[in-house]
């Protein structure tokens, strides 16, 4: 504790911004752990029962994708990158997707075909390689990953570590919090077809990332969003009008919730 703090504090002659990025989320996620009055109770679906409901929606097959030699390569090489991580490494492997949104992810990016993909949060980029994968073998579209770093030694170098060289020609990073580069990224790439949500996971933060990128997602687009159970920002985007479906699972081996929404067409 007292080590993370010294790395914040040095952040602020340095990184005037990323040190006011930093105490916001840890005065953000404080608050709302004391102001917390009761859970928010999502229903949850089976696996592929929630796969097909999406895949009925877009009107398509989803486990056909599921079934690629493709998917199954880039989940090797995910292995073997987290295999040869080392202990020391600057930030917790908690950090990132686990593989029910990483499947999901390479599987909705396939059944799309994007020309455009925003995700907010990386970490070591477990997410991003599933998605820039299926950007691969569609041979056309793009990823821009935001993300600033948990505190830790040569940290920044670290953030997309396990993503392959061979796809990084179609991913840009953006250092940064969500909350001070999203909108501007989105106005500068105007339509998305799929948003992936997976940076800070308080309320004000989820339901911002969602009020900015649900505008700008075309009809028939997706938006996938990690750790729905804390709050109730992703029930009330499913609340919306314009949503054709909307499917929350419980991912394998964790508590957290994973929740998807299909625009309207």
């Amino acid at each position: 504790m007292v080590s993370k703090l010294i790395q914040l504090l040095s952040l602020l002659p340095r990184q005037p911004g990323d040190f006011c990025d930093r105490l916001w989320a840890i005065a953000e996620v404080r608050w709302e752990a004391a102001a917390r009055s009761r859970r928010t109770i999502y229903r949850t679906v089976p696996t592929e029962e929630g796969i097909h409901r999406l895949g009925a929606s877009l009107e398509l097959d989803l486990t056909f994708w599921l079934r690629e030699t493709a998917l199954a390569l880039i989940e090797t090489r995910i292995g073997e990158g987290r295999a040869s991580m080392p202990v020391d490494a600057p930030f917790g492997s908690f950090h990132n997707g686990d593989s029910l949104l990483g499947r999901i992810c390479y599987a909705t990016a396939r059944a799309l075909r994007p020309m455009v993909i925003v995700e907010t949060g990386v970490s070591y980029g477990v997410t991003s390689s599933y998605l820039l994968q299926a950007l691969e073998v569609n041979r056309q579209g793009a990823l821009h990953s935001i993300d600033l770093p948990p505190l830790g030694k040569d940290a920044g170098t670290h953030v997309g570590r396990l993503i392959p060289s061979e796809l990084r020609g179609r991913w840009t990073l953006h250092r940064g919090t969500s909350r001070r580069l999203l909108p501007g990224v989105l106005a500068g790439l105007g339509q998305v077809d799929l948003f992936i949500h997976d940076s800070l996971h308080t309320y004000r933060n989820m339901r911002d990332e969602f009020a900015a990128a649900w505008p700008s997602i075309r009809p028939g687009g997706i938006l996938i969003s990690d750790d729905v159970e804390g709050n109730g920002a992703f029930l009330e985007l499913a609340a919306v009008g314009d949503i054709a479906c909307s499917v929350v699972f419980e991912e394998q081996g964790k508590t957290s919730l994973l929740g998807v929404a299909v625009k309207g067409r």
